[in-house]
């Protein structure tokens, strides 16, 4: 059976953690689905309850598994994502400055040609007009620039 070798970094400790396929495979179904029953996991990688609850467990303890989150489902609105070059150095205070904003569901900081995206929730487009106004007129930020998200697959 593979294995996949994972290293992270908690709290400033390096640890690995080998992941062998069925650790790999509750993990793809966790994050499909992060509410799936135990019970099911386990019926689909044909192992019993208590053997996928302990794989979870020390997962989770290991740092494999950092957490479980909540995805509000989109209801009518506008989603858009924001295309973002950072005017200055260091980029924490433009990044803590677009999180802040209202309608901001995510920034991803890159590196590259852009220095961040920006996913939106917005309810109307000129609320996205609002915020691509609020957002390129500030100092922090040299470019911005958003495009509409059609579909999610």
């Amino acid at each position: 059976m593979r294995s996949v070798a994972i290293a992270l970094r908690i709290d400033g400790k390096a640890l690995l953690m080998e992941l062998d396929q069925t650790n790999l495979r509750i993990l793809s179904l966790l994050e499909k689905d992060a509410r799936l029953a135990t019970a099911e996991i386990a019926r689909q990688v044909n192992l019993s309850r208590p053997a996928v609850q302990e794989r979870i467990a020390r997962m989770e303890a290991s740092g494999v598994i950092a957490g479980y989150r909540v995805q509000i489902g989109q209801v009518g609105g506008v989603r858009a994502l924001v295309f973002v070059r950072i005017a200055d150095r260091p980029c924490d205070p433009a990044l803590q400055f677009l999180a802040a904003q209202e309608g901001v569901v995510e920034v991803v900081s890159l590196s590259g040609e852009l220095d961040a995206v920006v996913r939106v929730s917005l309810p109307t487009v000129e609320a996205l007009a609002d915020l691509n106004e609020v957002i390129g007129s500030a100092d922090l930020i040299a470019e911005a620039r958003s495009q509409v998200i059609l579909r999610v697959l």
